[in-house]
Order: structure tokens, then sequence, then C-alpha cells
């Protein structure tokens, strides 16, 4: 009863708040609410379990609808990309009714599309739903605008109003928008006040994603977000998004994040590259695109594709908008870098073909070994670039352990790499599995005998089974 009479009381704050900034002007109450009752019917929640071996967890997030056939898509941050793909199960799509129980849709999730941090997921059976069409429009600095979210699960998922006013247009990995004022919870499409979906609210600090977190239930409208990302960014994910069962392509060059950095201005006038967002190589991968191409530890990069790089309002910022700006790119292609040769020299052009990016973790095969409380994952590519190993190095990598387990009292930790099993080198999963099972099935009570790698340091490990 308490739970139920502070939503209420939230939402008429929510309510007057905003009535009291379309009093002082700006967008007229009228077309507000008109905007309002449009855009309500094509928000819906999207709802999903993430099932591991040490049980379930249901989460909730906002979603837009952008197909009328049911597709709807929403913040990354609502599926993480380190949950591995195959724990998440019993997607639905819940759309909230006015006079009766939210309907719950049977869904399939369509994908992540991490070009622009959204994902997507698509009702089973068609649907005839509205859906909001983004537009990309200019935002100027000091107009209005509105925004559509909507409030967590223990408020029925009911949608509210904001208005907000354009602040300032930031730079960076992601061009987000500033605004005074506040926007509804992450996943909300924002207007401008001709009433155009011109933006989405997306993952940023400070802001959960859920709206079924019982820790913070309050929090996105409370503390309303500050930022939301504008059409153009991620319009290339509405035109192409991503295809059911068919993980995304993402291209790469081969240089890691971390092998990358932006020069200083102190650094850049020194090369005579002042006022010029330039980009420093580091480490390069060998057998890489990077590394066909010809690009080498040290070169500058200025330009690519005979274009200036993006400026950030950082130059830290400049590894993030280049390696973005190649996710948007098709595997495949060809790719010309520009590398400053010295002070007052031209430039040499280094031409990369892009290449599928390796498996990530949250693709890898997976298996768990009930009596010890132990999973482990197949090694992937930032396995073996983090510990320094070779490419195809043999092992699997501790992905889980339960609580209080046999492998919890070893003091097995998590990441840890697995190289023996019994005295014998494990190749993969596959057969990490298959000679843990068979020495299992042959001998139920004798210890493992595990040879890890733990911090470049190998340690040998012992797991009791339980007696």
């Amino acid at each position: 009863m308490i739970r139920n009479i502070r939503f209420h009381v939230l939402m008429l704050l929510v309510a007057s708040v905003a009535v009291a900034r379309l009093a002082q002007g700006g967008v007229a109450p009228d077309k507000a609410r008109e905007l309002y009752e449009r855009v309500s019917p094509s928000l819906v929640a999207v709802q999903y379990v993430w099932e591991t071996e040490l049980g379930r967890r249901e989460l909730t997030g906002t979603g837009v609808v952008v197909g009328a056939d049911g597709l709807v898509v929403m913040s990354i941050g609502v599926v993480d990309p380190r949950i591995p793909d195959d724990q998440m199960k019993d997607f639905q799509i819940i759309v909230p009714q006015a006079d009766a129980d939210p309907l719950e849709v049977e869904s399939t999730f369509v994908g992540r599309d991490e070009r622009t941090n959204l994902a997507f997921v698509k009702a089973n059976e068609t649907q005839q739903w509205k859906p909001v069409k983004f537009e990309e429009a200019p935002i100027l600095v000091g107009e209005d605008l509105l925004s559509v979210g909507l409030l967590p699960k223990d408020a029925g998922y009911r949608t509210y109003l904001t208005t907000a006013t354009a602040s300032a247009q930031l730079r960076g990995e992601v061009p987000h928008v500033l605004v005074s004022g506040g926007l509804g919870a992450v996943g909300s499409p924002v207007f401008n006040a001709d009433g155009k979906p011109i933006g989405i609210v997306n993952i940023q600090p400070e802001q959960g994603v859920f709206l079924n977190d019982q820790r913070r239930p309050l929090e996105s409208v409370l503390t309303q977000p500050k930022f939301f990302v504008p059409t153009r960014d991620f319009a290339q994910s509405l035109s192409d998004p991503p295809v059911a069962g068919e993980p995304m392509r993402i291209p790469w060059i081969g240089v890691p994040q971390s092998a990358m950095s932006g020069l200083n201005q102190d650094v850049a006038e020194e090369l005579g590259l002042k006022n010029v967002p330039a980009i420093e190589l580091g480490d390069i991968i060998k057998g890489t695109p990077a590394d066909k191409g010809g690009l080498k530890s040290g070169d500058i990069i200025v330009k690519i594709n005979g274009a200036p790089l993006e400026r950030g309002d950082d130059a830290r910022e400049l590894p993030d908008i280049l390696i973005r700006k190649i996710r948007r790119m098709k595997v495949g292609d060809n790719v010309t870098f520009s590398i400053a040769t010295g002070k007052g020299q031209p430039t040499k052009d280094v031409v990369v073909t892009l290449e599928e990016r390796p498996k990530m973790i949250n693709r890898a095969q997976r298996y768990w070994a009930e009596d010890l409380g132990l999973g482990v994952r197949e090694i992937v590519f930032v396995d073996t670039y983090a510990r320094k190993l070779a490419p195809d190095a043999r092992g699997v990598i501790v992905s889980q352990i339960k609580p209080q387990s046999s492998a919890f009292s070893a003091k097995i930790q998590r990441e840890d790499m697995i190289t023996e099993l019994n005295g014998e080198p494990v190749e993969n999963i596959e057969q990490f599995q298959k000679n843990y099972e068979a020495f299992r099935k042959e001998k139920p009570r004798e210890a493992v005998v595990l040879v890890v790698l733990r911090e470049g340091n190998t340690q040998v490990i012992r797991i009791e089974p339980p007696q």
C-alpha cells in the first residue's frame, strides 16, 4: 500500500513539473498532450531471463516500436554485451494497457548492434503496432524538447512526459546532446517542438537501464537523464538492423583501443600537427589487417579515406571515435589511412582491407562441471592478447565458480586459464569436457588436478570432489 501511494505521488510530481515547464513557455500544453497520446502506444517493455548455472534473473528495459510488424529497438545496456548469448532466454515484449493487465507477447532476440549501442527484439507473430519513425533534423541550442518514457514495473509501465531544452552538442565517441530539464528513462525517444522523433536516450553514466530494479526503482524519474543521441548517429541500425540467428560481422583493423593514443596538443605541435586530430599506433598484432596492410607501430594517423579524423572534446577520445567509425563499415572494405611522415613532409597512404573481428567472449562455448561447481569457456582472442600469449595458445578459461563448492574451496579464480587436466594438456573446451567426464565416470571420488595460468604465473590446483 505504501509503495503504491509513493508511486502515485511520484507520478503527480512528474506531471506537475512538466506542466509547470510548459506554462513558462515553449511547447503548448495541447501539443504536448497530443504528442504524449500519439507516442504512448509505441512504447513497450522488453523482458527476458538471464539464466546461468547459479540461478535465473528477470531483466526488463524500455523499448520503442520501430516496425509495424513488431520490431522493437532498445538500449544495448538492457542486453549487456558481457552477457553470453546463450544465457538470455524467454524474451517477451510487454505492452502496457490503460484498463487491463499488460499484454505479454512472445518475442525473439534479434541481436545487438555495437555500431550504435542499440539492440533489437521482434514479436514472434506479426503485429499491427504503430512505429516511431525517427528523423534526422538539426538540433539547436535553446530549442524545446520533449521525451516520453516508461515508469518502472511497480507503476504498471505507465508512460510519462518530460520536457527539456537543448543546452549543448558534445563531440566524442558518441555525439550526445546535453539538455537542461530532464529526459525519459534510458530507451525513451526524444522529440522536437514539431513532434518529430529526433533522438533516443541511450546508456550513460549514473543511469540504470532496468525497469524492475528493486534497489533503485525511482532512479530514472527522480534523477532524469541529461543526454540523448541524435538520430543521425543510429540511423544505420534502423535501416540495416541485425538479423536474428546471425551474429553481426563487425569489422576491425587489428589494433586494439589500448594500443592507440590520441596526440595531445604539445606533442602534436612538436610534430607540426597543430590543430590536427591525430592518433599514434602502438602494438600491431601480427597477421591482422593492419599488419597485412603495412601499418607499423609508431605510425601517426591523420586522415581516413582522405578526410581528417573527427575531432573529440579530448585527445583521449580519438581512438574510440576511430574504432566506432571503422565498426560502421563493412567486412572487406578497403580503408586508406594517411600517415604523417615528418614535420613539413607529405603524408603516406596505407590501404588496409577490413576483416571480421575475432569471436568475442559472449559467443564463446561453455561447459559446466556440476559436481565441482566450476564453469569454463573456450579461449578467444581477447584472452590470448591480454595475457600476451601466442594466438594459438591452448586451454580453457574459468568463467563461473559456485559459492561454497569444491572449486570455491580449492581457491580457483575466475579468468584462470586451465592448461592441464590430470597431467594431460587441455587443447580446447570439447576435449576438456570429454576428458573430464571420462575421468569422473571412471573415478567418481578422486580429486581433479589442474594446472592454471594466473597473472603470468603457473599454479597447480587440486579440487576434491564433494563427498
